[in-house]
């Protein structure tokens, strides 16, 4: 598969995260999430998988919306590097909050499946 072709389908993967983590649909999100999940959020919370699923499934967050405004890919064999910029509208712990992130996400092949493995995120200044 062409580097092209990966970047495809990891975007793809990803914009359906997306939507279903907007959807509350978590079960589905789960399934697109590999074992070793690393997750940390622009207030420097850290998650692993267990954590951050939990926080999603009783709602600590509710995200109101995810929008991708860009993605720059690079790839290592099995695994993807993704730089980008997200804009981020969710309730966190009870405190709704806006805001544009500048994000490094990870993508490995899990089970020859591609699977989300790690996520740093920084806010970008308004």
């Amino acid at each position: 598969m062409s580097d092209q072709q990966v970047f495809d389908t990891i975007t793809a993967l990803d914009e359906e995260r997306l939507r279903l983590t907007v959807a509350g649909d978590i079960d589905a999100v789960e399934k697109t999430i590999g074992s070793s999940l690393r997750y940390v959020h622009g207030s420097a919370t850290d998650e692993d998988r267990a954590l951050y699923l939990e926080r999603l499934r009783n709602g600590y967050y509710d995200y109101k919306s995810l929008e991708n405004l860009r993605r720059e890919f690079r790839r290592f064999g099995d695994t993807v590097l993704v730089h980008g910029d997200l804009k981020i509208h969710v309730v966190a712990n009870g405190n709704e909050r806006s805001f544009t992130s500048r994000y490094l996400q990870v993508w490995a092949k899990e089970g020859g499946q591609w699977k989300f493995v790690s996520w740093q995120t920084t806010m970008i200044p308004a």
